[in-house]
């Protein structure tokens, strides 16, 4: 039951797909605690919320191709589903961290920037330009490279975000997203993702799968750095950025690998 109930919340945080809500224990005093908890070990199945989005994008690609429209416009509404898909849930926190962090000066100005609802000028560009790059980077994508890597990209991205929150700390010390994940993420969640990434990853690029991996934990490792050396941790947005940022330059590797 816990593993469904894990799984269930997993889907529905990180998508827009209806599925069953498991409830948690009745007991009032532990339901809030149960509740987080949860919440967090739930990350455990992130990379298998990203295989399920892939499988869905390839499988729209798939049905594109023998339609009587243009492999353009069959890449724009890929890319359209693609966002449509997580609600934008993680691309509004990657406007929010270009907001911050080229708006704010210190630590506090930088969360406050962050938590405001409201997208600035500099989000709006930034987010423009990552759409326009993963746009083009399907577009140059050869056909037989191009499920594979619409399939792989959402899974290590999701996957990116549970080793972010196994290593990072919390910038907010309440009331912060980012927080619930990090208070409770461990070593069952982190090997659960990670030998599920590992096991798609691997059979879809073989030995080149080396060299994505290497890629993604670098990825990891230097926006964790940046932000702890700016706001002295991460946050629930900056989770969200890592899982953007790391599918671009997924897309990216892959094309200049020219992985077949």
């Amino acid at each position: 039951m816990k593993i469904l109930r894990d799984l269930s919340l997993a889907i529905r945080f990180l998508t827009i797909i209806p599925v069953i809500s498991f409830p948690t224990p009745n007991n009032t005093n532990q339901n809030e605690e149960a509740l987080e908890e949860n919440f967090a070990n739930s990350m455990a199945f992130f990379p298998l919320v990203g295989m399920l989005i892939g499988v869905l994008l390839v499988a729209l690609r798939r049905i594109f191709y023998y339609l009587p429209i243009s492999p353009l416009v069959g890449d724009v509404l890929i890319l359209i589903v693609w966002i449509w898909l997580s609600g934008g849930l993680h691309l509004d926190g990657f406007a929010d961290s270009v907001d911050g962090f080229l708006g704010g000066h210190n630590k506090e100005e930088i969360l406050k920037i962050m938590k405001d609802s409201s997208t600035g000028a500099k989000g709006v560009v930034a987010l423009i330009s990552l759409l326009l790059l993963k746009f083009v980077l399907l577009v140059e994508m050869p056909l037989l490279l191009k499920d594979a890597a619409l399939f792989f990209a959402p899974t290590i991205g999701r996957w990116s975000m549970v080793v972010a929150a196994f290593l990072g700390k919390p910038a907010r010390l309440k009331n912060s997203m980012g927080k619930l994940f990090m208070d409770y993420v461990g070593w069952r969640e982190l090997i659960f993702a990670s030998l599920t990434m590992a096991a798609i990853g691997i059979l879809l690029f073989r030995l080149y799968f080396l060299p994505l991996v290497i890629i993604g934990i670098g990825i990891v490792l230097l926006i964790l750095k940046y932000c702890q050396k700016k706001i002295d941790g991460i946050s629930g947005d900056i989770l969200g950025a890592i899982n953007e940022i790391m599918e671009v330059f997924i897309l990216l590797t892959v094309c200049i690998l020219g992985i077949k």
